[in-house]
């Protein structure tokens, strides 16, 4: 089933091959299908792509440093920054205290339904809470779906 949102906010899973490091397939199949798509990051999946970088760059070579320092550029430049408001910081909250305990998830979503966008996930547990939770689902969507 496609979804008519062209508002895309990426999950940290689609910025890393921006930053020079690969992901999972479901990611990589589908970055051909951004084209066309107004698309969205947030500073959250930033630093939460760093946070796994680092651990990589611990043995590879000065030159991915630069790399990943490109690619943040590249993502400033060509996307648009989605902030974290007050409301979605609450949202986020409130999911957590409703049992999904990933924060950056969390404050993702709570983003994209702050912002009036729609989240693109591979996290299929994120997707199952919301679903389960009967939180509004058209604002997260999966690669398939696009």
């Amino acid at each position: 089933m496609s979804r008519r949102s062209s508002r895309l906010l990426l999950d940290t899973s689609f910025l890393l091959p921006v930053l020079g490091f690969e992901t999972s397939q479901r990611v990589m199949k589908a970055l051909p299908k951004l084209a066309g798509h107004e698309l969205y990051y947030s500073e959250i999946s930033l630093l939460e792509a760093l946070w796994k970088i680092v651990k990589v760059l611990k043995s590879r070579p000065a030159e991915d440093i630069e790399r990943v320092i490109e690619g943040v550029r590249a993502i400033r430049d060509s996307m648009l920054h989605a902030p974290v408001t007050a409301e979605a910081v609450e949202q986020a909250i409130r999911m957590y205290l409703m049992g999904h305990r990933d924060m950056v998830d969390n404050l993702l979503y709570s983003i994209a339904l702050a912002n009036n966008l729609t989240l693109l996930t591979i996290d299929d547990t994120l997707v199952d809470f919301i679903h389960r939770h009967k939180l509004p689902e058209e604002h997260v969507i999966t690669p398939e779906e696009l």
